[in-house]
């Protein structure tokens, strides 16, 4: 989810506060959440917020709590993807990027240079914060930011 600004949030919440009375029920935030395809009942806004009605400060601090949750699911899911990756690498699935499976997985992707200009072990080396030999997920996370 993208950030919204303090002017953006503010005209947000006038727009959900459709009777006008410079609250916004649960009801009213729920169709907030249903656009965001955030999945909340009126009884659990309720408990969640501990009130029936938000002020624009409340709304805000609302707002901030549920971007910092869709920034943390944001988080796993790419950390997963990475996973998977890392999962490409590690051939022999011992947890560790060697540099012959960084080579072989970089000739099956068509990404090898065969002139001897790529040399896996610097590669490794870069990124290999333990001076093992090997990438594990941690140095391979680091390599690929």
């Amino acid at each position: 989810m993208s950030s919204l600004s303090y002017n953006d949030l503010h005209r947000l919440f006038k727009k959900l506060d459709q009777n006008g009375d410079g609250l916004v029920s649960p009801n009213e935030l729920q169709s907030l959440l249903d656009t965001m395809k955030v999945g909340s009942s009126v009884d659990e806004l309720e408990r969640l917020t501990g009130k029936t009605n938000l002020s624009f400060s409340e709304f805000l601090e609302f707002y901030g709590m549920i971007a910092v949750t869709e920034e943390k699911e944001g988080e796993n899911e790419s950390e997963s993807d990475l996973f998977k990756a890392f999962e490409v690498f590690d051939r022999n699935r011992d947890g560790f990027i060697c540099d012959e499976e960084l080579q072989e997985v970089l000739l099956t992707l068509g990404l090898w240079d065969d002139n001897g200009r790529m040399d896996v072990k610097s590669m490794i080396k870069a990124f290999d914060a333990n001076c093992d030999g090997f990438l594990d997920f941690q140095e391979f996370k680091k390599m690929m930011a």
